[in-house]
């Protein structure tokens, strides 16, 4: 079964409104009814235009409802996308809690499990590895990764 593919904008959209916290299904009800009243004042990024991103997604024909409930991929991302996605889903910013080298991103702090979340997300074009020399520390179990493109 194919995943679901989202563009940056819609797949941004499906990341903040997940920092609410609110299920999933109160989630895509606020959205269907263009009601965001409820999911504001608990996103990470309020000033977001849900409408913009909503009218992309039905524009393009991004699934986002399909993304929320059973999980997405990018089509495509840079790397201010990614930083984005790494703040939204793991609270993760660049200079706090990794650095930035060119295309690369170094240092970052993930778990097993988030790894393999992130890496499904962004697999099409990233890759996801533990970094050089690095072992488990006891931060609950966070290995060092580094996130470079895929080069053809």
């Amino acid at each position: 079964m194919s995943r679901t593919q989202l563009s940056i904008p819609v797949g941004l959209l499906v990341e903040n409104v997940l920092t609410s916290g609110e299920p999933k299904e109160v989630i895509i009800e606020c959205l269907q009814r263009r009601d965001y009243s409820r999911l504001l004042p608990l996103v990470k990024e309020s000033a977001m235009d849900f409408d913009e991103r909503l009218q992309t997604a039905a524009d393009i024909g991004d699934d986002w409802e399909k993304a929320i409930r059973q999980g997405y991929e990018f089509k495509f991302l840079h790397i201010n996308g990614l930083k984005r996605l790494l703040d939204f889903r793991f609270d993760r910013k660049v200079d706090r809690d990794y650095v930035q080298d060119e295309l690369s991103l170094k240092h970052i702090r993930l778990t097993a499990e988030e790894i393999e979340l992130l890496q499904s997300l962004i697999g099409r074009q990233w890759i996801v590895q533990a970094e050089e020399g690095s072992k488990e520390s006891g931060l609950s179990s966070r290995i060092p990764v580094r996130i470079q493109l895929k080069f053809p």
